[in-house]
């Protein structure tokens, strides 16, 4: 089956040049372990929906339980293997710096099918980008306004090394 990926081009912030573009996918939604199934029961199989469920949900229990256990996990579609963040300092553990994650990276079945995937470019995206302005003297969410990036950026000063962020926002933080 060949995917196929509906994008739009827009402006790239983060370039100078006006030639150059970045690709926002457009998407439909969101799917979770039911929606899937469902999706499934509509191509036809011979169980029925609880039995998927609970199967489904078995496999991502016992692959979670067997990836923090210290194994690989290579499920097809992803590759699981356990990491500790953060460095030891005089080797002891520290969970303010320390934790246990997963990486994960693409397994055989999804790179297959990244390679059957087309991308169809619909259209180009070129207003500019608004944001809310929450500046009001009351900080009223309700009064706040959309307006041009250019005028949200008038409201910051030079940094400053009394604000608590580097950068002193004196309409929204700071009343003097």
């Amino acid at each position: 089956m060949k995917n196929a990926l509906k994008a739009r081009l827009t402006n790239n912030q983060q370039s100078q040049d006006p030639n150059v573009y970045s690709v926002q996918v457009l998407i439909k939604g969101n799917m979770d372990i039911t929606d899937i199934i469902d999706e499934l029961l509509k191509e036809g199989t011979e169980l029925n929906r609880a039995e998927m469920i609970d199967f489904v949900t078995r496999f991502n229990r016992k692959s979670a339980e067997l990836v923090l256990t210290g194994f690989n996990v290579n499920t097809g579609l992803v590759k699981m293997s356990p990491i500790i963040k953060g460095q030891l300092y005089q080797k002891k553990w520290n969970p303010a710096i320390n934790s246990v994650s997963v990486a994960i990276t693409g397994g055989c079945d999804l790179h297959q099918a990244v390679a059957e995937t087309s991308v169809e470019m619909i259209g180009e995206l070129d207003e500019p980008i608004d944001v809310f302005n929450l500046g009001n003297k009351n900080n009223q969410l309700d009064e706040a306004i959309p307006t041009n990036i250019s005028k949200v950026i008038t409201n910051v000063s030079n940094i400053d090394d009394k604000a608590a962020c580097g950068i002193d926002f004196h309409n929204w933080l700071h009343k003097r």
